[in-house]
């Protein structure tokens, strides 16, 4: 109790001067990778991520090995990096016989047999990508190996096997598509624009404008030809 507390007011020293907010009972690891103006959740847990400038991960996440992109909301319950498990061939799902990290202590292997994540880095440091502006609703299940476009939307109770389209909404058990949140050519515009990636000055300038796509592109393109 008191080393977990520990680490975690180190954890806020840390990342104090790049706004991160960390809640009660959040579990963290030093591989993870803060950009800043970030919230950590109550009870959640966070490890081996990088999470994008702006990004929120709510409480009682478990949240690993993630790629997470800037401006993304994570909900309440999200889980990821979940592993996989032998279906076929193997006698026996239970890791006993195929992992050496067994969460009952039990081995009758002594090496590793079986490829219990899918990595979607040639590094083998991320098992899920999460895009810009993502919305990931409450207690949503992303299975390993999936990439989560930018600004799509992830309805609340899906599981997640597949990859996600940029702007798509989907939702369900697996999670189908749904429909996208615009037209071609307004998807084709915010991924060319990658408004994320601007300073927080230009984002601020352009803030006012962020509740109607149409305007918003309409000026930007205005003042681009300009």
């Amino acid at each position: 109790m008191i080393r977990s507390w520990l680490k975690r007011n180190y954890y806020r020293l840390k990342y104090c001067r790049k706004h991160v907010t960390i809640g009660p009972q959040v579990t963290l690891d030093m591989k993870n990778q803060l950009e800043g103006y970030n919230d950590l959740a109550i009870n959640s847990l966070v490890a081996g991520c990088y999470v994008g400038l702006g990004s929120y991960i709510s409480r009682n996440a478990i949240v690993k090995q993630t790629l997470i992109g800037r401006f993304s909301s994570v909900g309440t319950g999200v889980q990821t990096c979940l592993g996989l498990h032998p279906s076929k061939q193997f006698v026996s799902t239970s890791p006993a016989f195929f992992s050496l990290q067994n969460p009952a202590n039990l081995f009758f292997t002594k090496k590793g047999i079986f490829e219990e994540h899918i990595y979607i880095d040639a590094a083998r440091k991320y098992v899920v990508s999460i895009g810009n502006d993502v919305w990931i609703g409450n207690n949503v299940l992303i299975m390993d190996g999936v990439t989560i476009g930018n600004g799509a939307i992830v309805a609340a109770g899906s599981v997640v096997t597949k990859n996600v389209p940029a702007y798509a909404i989907v939702g369900g058990s697996p999670a189908a598509f749904i429909r996208s949140r615009f037209i071609e050519t307004e998807v084709a515009f915010l991924q060319d624009i990658c408004w994320w990636d601007w300073s927080l000055k230009k984002i601020q300038s352009y803030s006012h404008l962020f509740n109607d796509i149409n305007t918003f592109q309409q000026v930007y393109n205005q003042e681009m030809d300009t």
